[in-house]
């Protein structure tokens, strides 16, 4: 239902029916499929919600890519807090699912993805 509403295009691609496409990939190839996860704090970065990811990932060829929003001007949503990150990561690594969190290089500069877009003016 989150996803529903912070990805528009949900509604056309249900989330069962993208890891089914996904799998597929994965069985005809050979190769791992990444999942991006945007840690949004208080929306989506819970617990009970990494418990659901690694449930839905388990035993799947899935590897996680969790990114950090980083904070822009303007914007009501901002970063995790780091301790929920990092319980974001065990809980997925307990069912087997690979995860990495990306690096968030330029953000104390107000540089990196997303914020220099957010400074400019139009």
């Amino acid at each position: 239902e989150l996803r529903d509403t912070l990805v528009p295009i949900n509604s056309r691609w249900k989330v069962k029916e993208v890891l089914m496409a996904a799998d597929a990939y994965s069985d005809n190839t050979g190769r791992r499929y990444s999942i991006e996860y945007a840690m949004i704090r208080d929306i989506n970065d819970q617990a009970w919600r990494a418990d659901l990811l690694g449930r839905l990932l388990k035993n799947r060829d899935a590897h996680v890519n969790l990114i950090p929003l980083n904070p822009t001007p303007g914007s009501k949503w901002t970063a995790s807090r780091k301790k929920d990150e990092m319980e974001f990561v065990k809980i997925l690594e307990d069912y087997g699912v690979t995860v990495t969190v990306r690096d968030t290089r330029g953000r104390e500069i107000d540089g990196a993805c997303g914020q220099l877009a957010a400074a400019e003016k139009v």
